[in-house]
């Protein structure tokens, strides 16, 4: 998923909460009411993708973007320096990471007059549609002329709009020209997010992949708000592997933990091989792991890559059969 944040200050909060640090609103207004671009941040999660737009009216910039380091929840930590916001009780809060700052920020108006007639026919379409299936734009046609529309802090970017700002870097369309508003540099970062944020659509294919529920033997979670696609070979470990439901695994919070820092694995053919030295020193590892040693998982209609699962093994340092942590078994 990718969103977009526009913010009008660095400090936007104060410390922990600043521009780059985190996203955040109150819940509501003063002294009641909901306001839609405040209640997109519990819909944030985890790994998403934020855009982040920058300044005031015509010194706007597209600066960079950030990954959302946690899912987005409503919490009573308040900012350091709420300003306006001091009356509320209780936030919605985002934290990111990975702030990564386009080589040349990228204008807004210089996007909002080469992109002119996209935007307002993209605008146009969204505003005929029914209500339950409007999307809360950055942006609107008023007095003629493409703005930011006033206070919309967080809005959801779907592909075709990312396509329409960001240019043939985001949409993968290699024959289009890039905007002249977008450096070649900038350009190949927009690609990097591009990636990021197919996956979303990694992590769905891949719980689809195994009916939508944890692979790990006996385990019988299936509720997708506690399943992970996770990958097999990391992110940063293969790039060409990203993307492909063949390097993936279905599994709860729990099991994903485990597999990501190597408490277990999987053999080549399938089955559960449990690093026991790690396993035996915390209690859940001994329960919840130990006794599905060599046992199969749950197989997906599309077989994981033994490459991506090679990887695997070389990053935890455990080849099933062969060694675990450094010692022959």
């Amino acid at each position: 998923m990718l969103w977009l944040e526009m913010s009008r200050t660095e400090e936007h909060g104060g410390s922990g909460w600043g521009f780059g640090e985190c996203l955040w609103s109150p819940t509501h207004k003063n002294p009641k009411g909901a306001w839609g671009y405040w209640e997109t941040l519990p819909r944030v999660r985890k790994d998403d993708v934020v855009l982040h737009l920058f300044g005031k009216t015509h010194q706007q910039v597209f600066t960079g973007f950030s990954i959302a380091a946690e899912d987005g929840r409503e919490t009573t930590r308040r900012p350091p320096k709420p300003e306006e916001w001091d009356y509320a009780k209780t936030f919605y809060r985002v934290p990111v990471s990975n702030y990564e700052p386009f080589a040349t920020p990228i204008k807004l108006d210089d996007v909002f007059a080469q992109q002119d007639a996209p935007l307002r026919n993209y605008f146009r379409r969204n505003k005929a549609r029914p209500k339950e299936e409007k999307e809360r734009l950055f942006f609107v046609v008023q007095a003629g002329r493409l703005q930011c529309l006033n206070g919309a802090y967080l809005s959801e970017v779907s592909d075709e709009l990312a396509s329409i700002v960001l240019g043939p870097d985001f949409s993968g369309a290699g024959n289009r020209r890039r905007p002249a508003a977008i450096s070649a540099a900038t350009g190949e970062q927009i690609g990097k997010m591009r990636a990021r944020v197919g996956q979303d659509k990694f992590s769905e294919n891949v719980c689809n992949n195994y009916g939508n529920r944890c692979c790990f033997p006996d385990c019988d979670i299936d509720d997708a708000t506690f399943l992970i696609g996770a990958h097999i070979a990391r992110w940063a470990d293969a790039p060409q592997l990203r993307g492909e439901t063949a390097n993936g695994l279905c599994l709860c919070l729990m099991h994903d933990r485990a597999f990501e820092s190597g408490l277990f694995t999987l053999t080549a053919d399938g089955h559960i091989w449990v690093n026991a030295a790690r396993a035996s020193k915390t209690s859940w590892a001994r329960t919840h792991l130990a006794p599905f040693h060599k046992k199969p998982i749950r197989p997906g209609e599309i077989t994981f890559r033994a490459d991506a699962l090679r990887l695997h093994w070389e990053r935890i340092k455990c080849t099933p059969g062969v060694e675990r942590e450094g010692k022959p078994q």
